[in-house]
């Protein structure tokens, strides 16, 4: 009964942002703070492309950001501890605001590249830096920043877009210097959600599935695939403004989609990227540039769309596993733009072989190669996922759990041989309370409710069960456990 008391209490514990009195720091901290640093870094690209002087530079600009921001995030996921100790949270933070600060000042003198080198450092220190704070967000307060990161780049875009160059560089490098002074008032706070979590520990709760990692390349690599634009007619402002228009487009669909069915929305976003990188890739050849670039925009939208929806997961991921978010963000943020640097690679190679053929037969050989290696990754999504999921979602076997529960002198050793199973199977924490609360007959939706998830994250969690297991159904889970044999002096 104690420990029923105690699971209770942990499921009923609220995050930040699940209530009114949250509004605050969700504003301050996850908008002004982590939302404008994000922003501001898309925002230096961005300028940094604008600047570059053919499509080649630019996709050689976009590699070089996506292999150092890589390399430091794998740095992140190598000195996890010594970072989350007090010496390296100020280390981060310095990083942070010289990287942000240098940006600024970067922009201002005109030396686009090393303000976007710059911005590199400030992506990773700032995903460091509030990443234990990312994590304790409600699911709904998490996806409101992160949409208002999508929005805040269409807007500024726009507004860039309409001033002079000295003027939106200073405009730019103004924000950069809010962030870093709201980011400094962050680290000032006392952050009851700062709870230290080994490397090893991160990497034993950690969820192996190797779709996990299909996915942050396959959507890091369709990112790329964007500098396509680069290649096509238009001058690079308008690209730019389109491109950007596009991103905050993203944002506000996100917001709307809300209101829709969430795991059919994200179903759809998931199974349907390489089918919608064919469909509006493919006609580039055949349609008027100016069609051409309105399909680059919608594909911008949907692989936004694709990058919100991964952000999430991977946030709640760091706070339902109880994760160091150092370990987790470096481990996923490295294939992630590591899936980013090959698409570059790629579109820069496409733009080179332009010079010595046709750019209109260049421009298509990058599109068919983009094409499948997206095809190629969607398969191994679609068959790495969720081997198990048509028995997941079962219906409550009620009758099992009520006589489970209603046999009391059986209580006892039912409950130890749960206790010998998690520990013969060496389930995390999160993975124990799930267990038992499946073995009370219920299914992936309570869960989701109870720990203020989605509903897919919920789903892995009761696969990674079943996998580590063995078994495939939930008369299986409670077969298995009963079955566990218990040493003679239990």
């Amino acid at each position: 009964m104690k420990d029923e008391i105690v699971d209770e209490r942990e499921i009923k514990e609220k995050p930040i942002g699940a209530v009114e009195a949250d509004f605050e720091t969700v504003l301050v901290d996850g908008i002004l703070g982590f939302g404008l640093s994000a922003g501001n870094v898309v925002l230096v690209l961005i300028m940094a492309l604008v600047h570059a002087s053919s499509a080649i530079e630019s996709n050689i600009v976009a590699m070089c950001v996506a292999v150092l921001t890589c390399l430091l995030l794998f740095i992140g996921l190598k000195l996890t501890d010594a970072f989350q100790r007090a010496v390296g949270r100020k280390i981060i933070l310095v990083s942070y605001m010289v990287s942000f600060l240098g940006a600024a000042a970067c922009l201002i003198l005109r030396l686009p590249y090393l303000s976007v080198a710059l911005a590199s450092l400030g992506t990773v220190a700032a995903f460091f830096l509030y990443g234990r704070y990312l994590a304790s967000l409600a699911r709904n307060a998490l996806m409101f920043v992160v949409d208002s990161i999508f929005i805040y780049v269409g807007i500024m875009v726009f507004v860039i877009s309409q001033a002079e160059s000295l003027l939106s560089s200073a405009l730019l490098g103004t924000l950069c210097v809010v962030s870093t002074i709201v980011s400094a008032a962050f680290t000032k706070k006392d952050h009851p959600y700062a709870d230290f979590v080994s490397a090893e520990d991160s990497k034993r709760r950690s969820i192996k599935l190797k779709g996990n990692n299909h996915t942050l390349l396959l959507i890091g690599f369709m990112l790329s695939a964007v500098l396509i634009a680069f290649s096509l007619d238009f001058p690079k402002e308008i690209i730019t403004l389109a491109i950007g228009l596009s991103i905050g487009a993203a944002g506000l669909l996100s917001l709307l989609a809300r209101q829709l069915d969430e795991r059919v929305y994200k179903e759809w976003l998931k199974k349907s990227m390489a089918f919608s990188a064919a469909l509006l890739l493919l006609p580039f050849p055949v349609v008027p540039e100016a069609v051409c670039l309105g399909l680059i925009c919608l594909y911008t939208c949907f692989v936004c769309l694709n990058i919100i929806v991964l952000v999430n997961a991977v946030v709640e991921t760091t706070r339902f596993d109880m994760i160091s978010p150092i370990w987790l963000f470096g481990k996923h943020g490295a294939t992630y733009f590591g899936g980013i640097s090959i698409g570059a690679a790629v579109c820069a190679l496409g733009a080179l072989a332009g010079s010595y053929v046709d750019p209109q037969i260049a421009l298509y050989g990058s599109i068919v190669v983009v094409i499948v290696f997206c095809s190629w990754m969607q398969i191994s999504v679609n068959y790495q996922i969720y081997p198990f999921e048509p028995v997941i979602e079962e219906n409550e076997d009620e009758e099992t759990s009520v006589q489970i529960e209603q046999e009391g002198k059986r209580k006892l050793v039912w409950q130890r041989k749960i206790e010998t199973a998690c520990e013969q199977y060496k389930l995390s924490p999160r993975e124990r309370e799930v267990l038992r609360i499946l073995l009370k007959g219920r299914d992936a939706k309570y869960i989701m409710d109870q720990f203020y998830i989605s509903q897919s994250t919920a789903k892995t969690h009761i696969y990674n069960i079943y996998r580590k297991f063995g078994i495939h159904s939930r008369q299986d889970l409670y077969d298995f456990i009963e079955d566990i044999e218990l040493a003679e002096d239990e």
